[in-house]
């Protein structure tokens, strides 16, 4: 299903952590295979991941420095703009790095140590909690008690239309509900789509709900409108916005990728892959230390993931 020539780009040298996570979760390769094995190796001397690794403060965080306020975060809950720990330690993530590295591990365990009882972070943040919760999955710590707390907490926070919301945004009109947050809860979605013990749950088919319901993308009560401007363009590394492949590999991941009520997603997928069967980045944040390529450009990670999903349809 992957072009040829697509395959080829992605598994050009240049790029290890791409070629690794191409040949393991495109490819189908065995963590044992020599060339898998050779690139897992290659990722931890590779530019992105010596940049971040060499921005970690010594005790295992990372600060980043508001240009308007001139206040310093990251050494806590408190973050700043794409550069601070929870950030750092998902991007390093999705470049193929886990606990095994003692720098991650350093950066990792004393971020879980900021978790309040109830498993949440910072504010009851829904797209922080799904966020976190799947950077530490890829990072090794998927069977960590401190994992369940969170997803306990996203479990038993429940909201009428199935989806998920900030607590700062509750309650805040005097006659109607809030409505759900859809990055939010796409992050909680692409969360919970590493876990195929609760895709059962009623809580999870609750938030499936809540994206069929509004044919993945779109506005739950004017269907031929896009639910937000995030889904007009492709952004990388995944943070905050959401993306339409996030959405539909979570959805295909979770057995619902055939549905015909995402059908209008999966075409404008389809619409945003050009001549080379490549897709483009259309933002990325400039405060990112992770410089994964220009916008307006063919990125192969916006493609790798594209791909991914295709494959989970």
């Amino acid at each position: 299903m992957i072009p040829k020539n697509v395959v080829k780009w992605l598994l050009e040298s240049e790029n290890p952590s791409v070629r690794y996570r191409t040949l393991v979760e495109l490819l189908g390769c065995s963590f044992a295979d020599f060339d898998v094995q050779t690139c897992k190796n290659q990722i931890t001397a590779s530019l992105p991941v010596k940049i971040l690794l060499g921005k970690m403060h010594p005790d295992g965080f990372w600060l980043q420095k508001n240009p308007r306020t001139g206040k310093v975060v990251g050494d806590g809950v408190v973050y700043g703009a794409f550069g601070t720990t929870h950030f750092c330690l998902s991007y390093l993530a999705e470049l193929g790095m886990d606990r095994s590295h003692p720098q991650i591990t350093k950066a990792a365990e004393r971020y879980l140590q900021l978790q309040k009882m109830d498993g949440d972070f910072y504010g009851h943040f829904s797209c922080l909690l799904g966020y976190n919760i799947r950077t530490f999955t890829m990072l090794g710590y998927k069977d960590d008690p401190r994992v369940k707390r969170s997803i306990d907490l996203l479990l038993n926070t429940k909201r009428l239309d199935g989806g998920y919301l900030c607590d700062i945004h509750e309650g805040k009109y005097k006659t109607k509900s809030v409505k759900s947050c859809i990055r939010g809860s796409v992050k909680t979605l692409l969360a919970f789509s590493y876990f195929p013990e609760y895709w059962n749950h009623d809580r999870i088919k609750h938030l499936v709900h809540y994206f069929l319901f509004r044919d993945g993308i779109f506005k739950s009560t004017k269907l031929m409108e896009l639910v937000n401007k995030d889904m007009e363009r492709n952004s990388f590394p995944i943070a905050w916005r959401a993306n339409v492949f996030e959405i539909l590999l979570a959805l295909g991941r979770m057995g619902y990728g055939k549905d015909r009520r995402l059908e209008r997603a999966w075409k404008l997928l389809d619409v945003k892959r050009d001549a080379k069967g490549r897709y483009q980045l259309d933002w990325t944040p400039r405060q990112s230390p992770w410089r994964i390529g220009k916008r307006n450009t063919s990125n192969k990670w916006i493609t790798f993931y594209a791909y991914l999903a295709y494959k989970c349809k």
